[in-house]
């Protein structure tokens, strides 16, 4: 599962050894988040560092630009330093918009959802994250389930060879999932659907011509979407596992997009680092994994298609 856990910027600047060895555990493939709060963390990280090292200052840099791409989410939620320390803050918004638990160097209030640093390990029962999980086949479900990458991502491919804009249970979950991508970014961030050509699905010339009537209120205003339609080459590899994959992270999503009730369940599963760049790769343009079948349409929110 992804969790979001606020971690307190003194804590984890204090020494190269506890940065490097929290930072680690870490990142959309572990199930755990960090949650840019106060909004400018990764300043105030840098700022704790100040009496590292050169080196290991300058190692602790680089680190946090990267953590930047495929660690960190943002908050959205408020810090007020008058309100007193980063740990009151965060333990305040506990009761608001609860973090999954909260990383610092002490909790003399013996707080149950804060872990010392010196307790941090993989078998704490607060730092346990199932990499696999079950959710509900209802579109809301889905997004909130999958809102943390939605939310990161500057591109947004949704892989599943039976996804059919035309159909109401895909109509469900998409609607679902662009709210949560519009939330954090809109316009800017890339959403692509890639599925398998077949003899049922609507031809370009139907999708140009009804498009219209399928996206309406479902495609934010301002963003668009574009359909990429593939087939299997021969004796190639097969078309069949579905996927949210995106430049920060990827989820397999078992039984597909298609939002078939609560009384159905699909399981997610955290793809790592190097499987899900693999399976993106695997869908661009010049892929040489499967054939691109016919124009690539860019579907946009006001209705009006495009060939690409």
């Amino acid at each position: 599962m992804l969790f979001e856990y606020a971690v307190e910027p003194q804590a984890i600047g204090s020494s190269w050894q506890n940065f490097r060895y929290l930072i680690e555990k870490f990142g959309f493939d572990r199930g755990r988040l960090i949650s840019r709060f106060p909004k400018k963390w990764e300043r105030e990280v840098y700022a704790a560092a100040a009496e590292m090292k050169p080196v290991e200052r300058a190692r602790l840099e680089i680190a946090l630009n990267q953590a930047k791409e495929s660690k960190l989410v943002r908050s959205g939620r408020p810090y007020d330093p008058a309100m007193g320390s980063w740990l009151q803050n965060a333990i305040a918004q506990q009761a608001v918009a609860p973090f999954h638990a909260i990383i610092a160097a002490q909790n003399p209030a013996a707080h149950p959802q804060v872990v010392k640093v010196d307790e941090v390990d993989e078998n704490h029962p607060l730092m346990v994250s199932a990499h696999t999980w079950e959710v509900e086949r209802v579109g809301v479900t889905l997004a909130s389930a999958l809102s943390p990458l939605l939310k990161s991502a500057k591109s947004v491919l949704f892989v599943d060879r039976f996804f059919d804009i035309s159909k109401a249970p895909y109509q469900e979950t998409l609607k679902a999932c662009l709210e949560a991508v519009q939330a954090a970014g809109g316009a800017s961030v890339r959403c692509e659907i890639h599925f398998c050509d077949h003899d049922k699905r609507p031809p370009p010339e139907i999708i140009e011509r009804d498009a219209h009537k399928w996206i309406q209120g479902i495609l934010p205003v301002g963003m668009s979407l574009t359909l990429f339609s593939w087939k299997e080459r021969a004796g190639g590899a097969d078309f069949h596992a579905r996927y949210l994959l995106t430049d920060v992270g990827g989820i397999n999503v078992e039984a597909g997009f298609s939002a078939e009730g609560a009384h159905q369940m699909v399981q997610l599963g955290l793809l790592p680092v190097a499987l899900a760049q693999r399976r993106l790769n695997a869908f661009m343009r010049n892929s040489t994994v499967y054939d691109l079948v016919g124009p690539v349409l860019e579907v946009r929110s006001d209705g009006s298609v495009h060939r690409t």
